[in-house]
């Protein structure tokens, strides 16, 4: 029944005259278009990339080509999601529906925010403090900005796969990820 109200409450509303943007509702279409975006670049940078003949298939430009692909294509399928999501008008629909305490349909930032500065502290941390110091802060700050309450716990498994990430890297692939402060401790 409150399905029912709220659609009709949100029906009156747009016929009372208040004026809707074309961008409401349609945040994830921004989205789509900077994934997109970041996946075409990350695909032309890669073609220009230089390197030798003697390189086999499975090269430098392999992955980076992979990668860019499924960007590309993960960016025009969210793009087409909300376009094809765009036509519906009027109706309350599940996945949408607000909270009764609800104000507002805005966007969330303090996950988006908190994800940022930990990239950021992230990038910063990498060359002083080493990959399983700075890896373990990434991993931790994103599941905490995602919302999960077991914080000591998260900690754990966040310096456990970060270790077994740098163990992968050098012993599986032969490259070395910065080692920073660890390696004057060990």
């Amino acid at each position: 029944m409150t399905t029912f109200v709220r659609g009709n409450a949100s029906r009156q509303r747009g016929e009372e005259g208040e004026s809707t943007s074309f961008w409401t509702g349609r945040g994830e279409l921004l989205v789509g278009m900077l994934v997109g975006s970041i996946g075409g670049f990350l695909l032309v940078r890669t073609a220009s990339m230089d390197v030798p003949s003697s390189v086999s298939f499975l090269g430098p430009r392999f992955f980076p080509a992979v990668v860019g692909a499924l960007l590309v294509v993960l960016g025009i399928s969210l793009a087409v999601r909300v376009a094809l999501a765009g036509h519906r008008t009027g109706t309350a629909d599940a996945a949408t529906e607000e909270p009764a305490g609800a104000t507002g349909s805005g966007s969330e930032w303090k996950p988006l925010l908190l994800t940022a500065a930990t990239l950021v502290a992230h990038l910063a941390l990498l060359r002083t403090a080493g990959w399983i110091v700075a890896g373990a802060l990434l991993f931790w700050g994103v599941s905490c900005a995602l919302g999960s309450e077991h914080r000591l716990r998260d900690l754990g498994i966040s310096v456990i796969v970060s270790s077994a990430v740098q163990l992968a890297f050098s012993a599986g692939l032969g490259l070395s990820l910065p080692s920073g402060l660890l390696l004057e401790v060990l």
